[in-house]
């Protein structure tokens, strides 16, 4: 096994296990007072079963066509970091009380920079051109 295939398996692997957290995290979203009666609990509820579907999905891509270098996929697995990561992190950021702001933004932060790491490492091998040998 070449360095390029250590980087991709290394990167898809450290990729499914952050979408693995993103899944847990819709555990507890839901846990804790998100009652369907209300509709705060209803918006929860709805927020953590998007979670859990977009993890899902994900963890699928990273597992199969990321893995069979598609490059396709390289792109799928970075959205979900620019268009929901990112802006959760801002949002959090400008809202949370300043009491909770360490414990609610060091996962997020852990978290994206794993995330980074993961599509750094797979994008070296997906992306990189190997020199081809004279004839």
């Amino acid at each position: 096994m070449d360095n390029d295939d250590k980087n991709l398996r290394l990167g898809c692997t450290i990729l499914a296990i952050g979408y693995i957290g993103l899944f847990l995290a819709s555990i507890a979203i839901v846990s804790k007072q998100a009652d369907p009666s209300s509709a705060v609990g209803r918006h929860l509820w709805a927020g953590a079963l998007a979670n859990a579907c977009l993890a899902a999905v994900e963890i699928i891509i990273v597992s199969v066509p990321l893995r069979k270098k598609q490059r396709w996929a390289w792109w799928a697995a970075s959205l979900p970091i620019l268009f929901y990561g990112l802006p959760i992190l801002i949002i959090d950021s400008t809202y949370v009380s300043s009491e909770r702001l360490a414990e609610t933004l060091a996962p997020q932060v852990l978290g994206l920079l794993a995330a980074i790491v993961g599509l750094a490492l797979v994008a070296r091998s997906i992306f990189s051109r190997k020199p081809t040998s004279p004839p």
